[in-house]
């Protein structure tokens, strides 16, 4: 029995390299069959396991990967674009805030200008009254610091003079800063309120040149909310399905995971051809050149075949050893019950006879308390 297992594992480690050694065979030649086919359409039905049933699941699988090729192209042309979006945003943000800048010093001096000419719509009197108070207090304290500096002394006098110096040039700058303000805040006004009077000289060069400076702001800041717009779809984009590169990972993975489902159309494909022989449907596709191929899968199925044939009359060899086994040890069980039976059939026997005995013994006594007169 051990030598009947042994041949069927032989019989069934050979049936499994001929079936891989068969498969790989049918899969190369399917692959060559499709591709010879091309873009074709030789087979009238696409459906089931038929030539044009496996040849429409190729072309499914074709389609998945191309459709996530597509897909991951587009990704990174959407992370193309997305780099490219940052860069341009950020370039004119930096534009953006040098330009505010550079407009804020063409406010101020347009303002200067305007109060300088009294320019009417530019300011009312109680700016200019401001402006007066301010050149007024700047002035005072540029001349207290001068008259510190020309203060000789010992060390006391040199700490009082810096620390009213101190004070001084504080205030000084205080007062600048609120002029430069005040001039600047004229100059945004009178722009925004866009004046129709021409003005000449230099209140009229700066006064166009803010307009221009005001108009290229105008229009930055218009790109720029475009940018950020597609910027944002395109985040939203990401965010609906996850990071891009996630994605992208994804898709590839799927691909990798398709490009695995050929090699098994492949062998359907191949395996109609060789099942069915010359009258495959394939047979129109076929050459000359593929009948080694062919009749070598042929001669690995012959082999599987009568390799299985043999495994089931080796089983079937095993299983009938086991059942003539069994039989024995349901014969010797049969025959271990019947000296059990025989063996208590004579305890039976004894038992019987033990009771008629005691029966007997107890007539005997009953006959004996009769004779002398009862209990």
């Amino acid at each position: 029995m051990n030598d009947k297992k042994i041949a069927i594992r032989e019989l069934e480690e050979k049936n499994r390299a001929d079936t891989e050694d068969r498969k790989r065979l049918l899969e190369k030649l399917g692959g060559e069959l499709i591709q010879r086919i091309g873009e074709s359409e030789p087979f009238p039905e696409h459906t089931g396991e038929t030539p044009g049933g496996v040849l429409a699941d190729y072309r499914g699988l074709q389609k998945e990967i191309a459709d996530s090729e597509d897909i991951i192209k587009s990704l990174e042309a959407d992370i193309q674009r997305l780099k490219q979006l940052e860069e341009e945003i950020s370039g004119k943000e930096g534009e953006l805030s040098r330009l505010e800048k550079e407009l804020e010093e063409v406010y101020f001096g347009l303002g200067k200008a305007l109060l300088e000419i009294s320019a009417p719509g530019a300011a009312d009197d109680a700016i200019k009254d401001q402006e007066e108070i301010l050149l007024g207090k700047i002035g005072e304290q540029e001349k207290k610091l001068g008259d510190l500096e020309g203060q000789e002394g010992g060390i006391l006098v040199w700490l009082g003079k810096n620390a009213k110096s101190a004070v001084s040039k504080g205030l000084l700058m205080k007062y600048k800063s609120d002029l430069q303000r005040m001039y600047r805040s004229v100059g945004e006004k009178y722009i925004a309120g866009d004046p129709q009077a021409v003005l000449g000289g230099e209140a009229g060069e700066i006064t166009e040149k803010a307009r221009q400076m005001k108009e290229q702001l105008s229009t930055l800041a218009v790109n720029l909310s475009m940018l950020k717009g597609e910027r944002r779809n395109i985040g939203d984009l990401f965010g609906d399905g996850g990071s891009p590169a996630r994605r992208i990972n994804g898709q590839e993975k799927h691909i990798a995971h398709v490009k695995g489902e050929f090699p098994g159309v492949y062998f359907r494909f191949a395996a109609l051809a060789a099942d069915e022989g010359e009258n495959s449907a394939l047979s129109s596709v076929l050459l000359e050149e593929d009948k080694p191929a062919l009749e070598k899968a042929a001669g690995f199925a012959a082999a599987i075949s009568e390799r299985k044939l043999g495994i089931e009359k080796l089983t079937a060899a095993i299983r009938i050893d086991d059942e003539r086994a069994d039989i024995e040890r349901t014969k010797r069980s049969i025959e271990s019950q019947r000296q059990r039976i025989a063996a208590a059939e004579e305890a039976i026997k004894d038992f019987e006879k033990h009771i008629a005995d005691s029966e007997h013994h107890i007539e005997e006594l009953d006959e004996f308390i009769r004779t002398n007169g009862g209990i």
